[in-house]
């Protein structure tokens, strides 16, 4: 750790002083020359690979002795333009020259410093993201980090999506070019790995992060090739992206993706003349491939096309499913994880909520995700997730909706949690104690994984706003706090700055040793680590509340919980105000026996068991 008087001196004798434009040389004598924002270097565009279309990515080194000018942002890959609020921008430039990454550092930083890596993995469906996107600038994250004494070097990368970083044919996995944007991921990491220290940071603390696909991509990428070839980052912080949230990975459903893609540019489907067929899909230009991809993908899974070039098994990067790689140890381990989700994690997989009247109306939302499942097996899944389990969320809804709110149906409120823990929270629990039983098997000292459930939003009165008062902490809701509370669309409240600056700390402690637990971070101290004993799921399992009116602090799932008769609805706030009828036993304060309330009233460890009962089913 870097001492505030020493690391203010730095500040006072670096180049914000002289006011001349950052620059690192790397070993081989090649100069990137970034840009100054304050108290923040910027370096932006440093390509790490070159990539054919449809091919893995090569290492990129520039010639020796080269000049780069790191000032600008780098394009993004090929995907929509069009903005995504409230989680995307614009997308301005896009190339297939676009495997570019961008390093954010405070000033003052030397090659000596070896300060812990944060790298960000964006998110965004497998259709859309850039490292460059307003809503992941890192300035207030870094400050954060400084201010408390623990700085941190920021990296973004960039990597392929839809149809370009996940096409599926036969001849491209004779080829070893399956998963590119994954194997593009790797590439970077390598990159950073051999890198980073020239700008300071500490090729041996990495940790990845990201939110939805962006944690999964963390998720997965620790069981490429069955955990043979190591890992490239030390720990993950992965927000709403277990490894189970990549269903559907054994289907053949992406073959038939792009070989309807294939037929709409008249490349045809004959995979008797593969090499043909994707020589023709290579000539495309790339603006009619991107507009006929996301077209078809936009159909396939309305209204955005999110998922339908997704990552599959490949028998090489991606060895197996998931579930069945972690259950052999074929993953690797001895890496410390925080896995979290929101309270609302299922909510915008579910739907507009006026189309999910009755129970029947669950159904097609659930098999846009889960297409395999059997009559049986839905009204067993529904048995798990009755009406009256889900009595208080509707009771709390109508007591705090105005006169111009719609209504909405108690099966909504089923749908949303079944998709919630079905692609988020049931995962999570499942490989995070996979992870923590092996690896503490082969390390006694190993510092564990950990679990918080998301309970405050500064997304809800977008939702609001938008007539979907029904969201309270919508998935995608931890961005803004371990950003630092940087929120383009909106005001940030003092209680969220305060919650942001809270989580920051966090983080960046996690980054330093391994442990969200920070003495004095209010709500973030004894967080424990998921337990390595018993079976898959125990009858224990612990989970750090963050956020809401409760406030952040430590609680546990167990297996035989509250009912929701206990609870009193009617409070209005982007957490559920728990009721009064709360035994204590043995807890500290009360406000902890409500949050153990809360979990418990969520069967969690009843219905996850179930959940992962249908692991091959789901294609995890």
């Amino acid at each position: 750790m870097i001492t505030l008087p020493a690391f203010a001196a730095g500040i006072l004798f670096g180049r914000s002083v002289f006011g001349l434009a950052p620059r690192v040389v790397l070993s081989d004598h090649i100069t990137y020359e970034g840009t100054l924002l304050g108290q923040i270097e910027h370096f932006q565009n440093i390509k790490f690979a070159d990539a054919r279309r449809f091919a893995p990515p090569e290492n990129y080194t520039p010639q020796e002795g080269s000049l780069i000018d790191a000032s600008s942002p780098g394009p993004a890959c090929p995907q929509i333009k069009d903005a995504l609020p409230p989680f995307f921008a614009e997308t301005p430039d896009i190339s297939e020259d676009c495997l570019n990454l961008r390093i954010a550092r405070p000033v003052g930083i030397t090659k000596d410093s070896k300060l812990p890596v944060v790298v960000h993995i964006y998110g965004g469906g497998v259709i859309k993201g850039s490292a460059y996107d307003p809503h992941f600038e890192p300035d207030k994250l870094l400050s954060i980090a400084v201010a408390n004494g623990k700085p941190v070097i920021y990296v973004a990368i960039n990597y392929r999506v839809t149809i370009f970083g996940f096409a599926r044919l036969p001849i491209l996995k004779e080829q070893k070019s399956l998963n590119l944007g994954m194997r593009d991921q790797r590439a970077a990491f390598d990159w950073i790995k051999t890198h980073i220290s020239a700008f300071g940071g500490d090729p041996d603390k990495i940790t990845s992060f990201g939110t939805s696909s962006g944690g999964t991509f963390s998720s997965l990428q620790l069981m490429a090739y069955g955990g043979e070839r190591g890992v490239p980052f030390n720990q993950v912080w992965s927000m709403s992206g277990p490894p189970g949230t990549a269903l559907n990975i054994t289907s053949d459903a992406t073959t038939l993706h792009t070989l309807a893609v294939s037929t709409r540019l008249g490349c045809g489907t004959d995979l008797k003349e593969e090499e043909k067929l994707l020589e023709c899909l290579r000539d495309v230009p790339m603006e009619n491939l991107l507009k006929v991809a996301m077209a078809y993908s936009r159909e396939n899974h309305p209204p955005l096309g999110l998922f339908t070039f997704i990552p599959s098994v490949d028998e090489d990067f991606l060895p197996g499913r998931t579930t069945t790689l972690y259950e052999a140890g074929r993953f690797g381990k001895g890496i410390p994880i925080v896995y979290g989700w929101a309270q609302d994690d299922g909510v915008s997989n579910a739907g507009p909520s006026h189309l999910v009247q009755t129970e029947e109306d669950m159904i097609r939302p659930i098999k846009s995700f889960a297409s395999g499942l059997s009559p049986k097996q839905m009204s067993e899944l529904f048995s798990h997730y009755e009406a009256d389990d889900f009595r208080y969320e509707l009771e709390n809804y109508e007591a705090r909706k105005e006169a111009t709110d719609p209504t909405v149906s108690i099966h909504f409120f089923r749908l949303s949690r079944i998709l919630r823990d079905m692609l988020f929270t049931c995962s999570s629990i499942n490989f995070s104690h996979a992870m923590a039983k092996q690896s503490s098997a082969i390390d006694g000292n190993f510092p564990g994984v950990y679990l918080y459930a998301l309970n405050q939003s500064m997304l809800t009165p977008l939702w609001k706003g938008a007539g979907m008062p029904y969201i309270s902490v919508s998935h995608g809701s931890d961005h803004n706090y371990i950003f630092g509370g940087h929120f383009p669309e909106g005001e940030v409240s003092p209680a969220d700055q305060k919650l942001s600056e809270h989580f920051v700390n966090s983080f960046v402690n996690f980054a330093y040793t391994g442990n969200p637990n920070v003495q004095g971070n209010s709500g973030f101290q004894n967080w424990a680590a998921v337990g390595s004993e018993g079976h898959s799921i125990s009858e224990e399992i612990p989970v750090q509340v963050i956020g809401g009116p409760l406030g952040s602090g430590s609680s546990r799932v167990r297996v035989k919980g509250h009912g929701p008769g206990d609870l009193v609805p009617g409070e209005e706030s982007a957490q559920q105000i728990l009721g009064e009828k709360v035994d204590y036993e043995g807890m500290k304060s009360r406000t902890e026996a409500l949050r153990l309330q809360q979990l418990e009233r969520e069967k969690l460890i009843e219905r996850c068991t179930f959940m992962n009962s249908l692991a091959e089913t789901l294609g995890v």
